[in-house]
């Protein structure tokens, strides 16, 4: 009995993250999506037509230069409206359709501007979600892109957002490039200190400890009964029975970050 319970539990948890990470986009409907047309050498398409040509020309400009400096491709979009999807999904469909970023790197970011809906998304491919962490990318949004969408300056609140993403990138440790004509003062803070660090480890371990504790009751006799304490004693049961392989975690999806405003 205490068996078929322990397995209960288990299937329970799997099934609870099998839903909560299920990608919002294998929802979405391919036919609310509004494609551009791309063209080479093209990172920017406005298709919600409120940007200025003089500004989307050198906007495109540093696209160009950041993809022949460092293979990223970073598309800018902006379209009529999302159509009843939500920014999130928009973005994550767009961005996998039209393959934003290099295959085996998955380097592409996808900045889309629905001015209609007043939202605006960073999408961040897989390969650079160490460094344009979802934090960074909202921080980046706030400082660059909001206040200037406040006051309807569409073109500014895009040339600075790309300015700061490209800053962000040409400073990480992956990367080593500069651009010609890039405002390097448009930057922002590193994503989180050692102070927030541990207070993330102890809200976890608070967890834990609730958890166990709450789950060992009915499990067992109590604390140490629980379901962490079960985990830990399968974990340790597969790493001394000598086997085990490697695997390909993942479905080739284009990103699984960012942020929205």
């Amino acid at each position: 009995m205490h068996k078929l319970k322990k397995i209960f539990v288990i299937a329970a948890l799997v099934v609870a993250l099998i839903v909560i990470f299920t990608p919002l986009n294998s929802l979405a409907d391919s036919s609310k999506i509004k494609l551009p047309d791309v063209k080479k050498d093209t990172f920017i398409y406005d298709q919600g037509e409120f940007l200025n040509d003089d500004e989307e020309r050198k906007v495109n400009e540093l696209l160009v230069k950041l993809e022949k400096a460092s293979t990223i491709e970073f598309a800018v979009i902006t379209i009529p409206s999302l159509n009843d999807l939500t920014i999130e999904e928009y973005a994550n469909k767009m961005a996998n359709e039209l393959g934003i970023g290099k295959k085996e790197k998955n380097n592409g970011v996808l900045l889309l501007i629905s001015k209609t809906d007043n939202k605006v998304r960073l999408e961040i491919g897989n390969g650079l979600q160490g460094i344009l962490t979802d934090s960074i990318s909202g921080r980046i949004l706030d400082n660059y892109f909001v206040p200037y969408r406040e006051n309807n300056e569409y073109d500014k609140a895009v040339s600075q957002t790309v300015q700061a993403v490209i800053n962000r990138i040409a400073s990480s440790e992956e990367y080593d490039f500069s651009i010609d004509g890039i405002d390097e003062s448009l930057v922002v803070d590193d994503d989180i200190s050692g102070t927030t660090v541990f207070i993330i480890i102890l809200v976890l371990v608070l967890i834990a400890v609730v958890l166990e504790g709450a789950t060992g009751y009915y499990l067992g006799n109590g604390f140490g009964d629980g379901i962490i304490f079960m985990l830990l004693e399968d974990i340790s049961d597969i790493s001394s029975s000598g086997g085990g392989s490697g695997g390909h975690f993942g479905g080739g999806g284009f990103s699984g970050g960012g942020a929205s405003r």
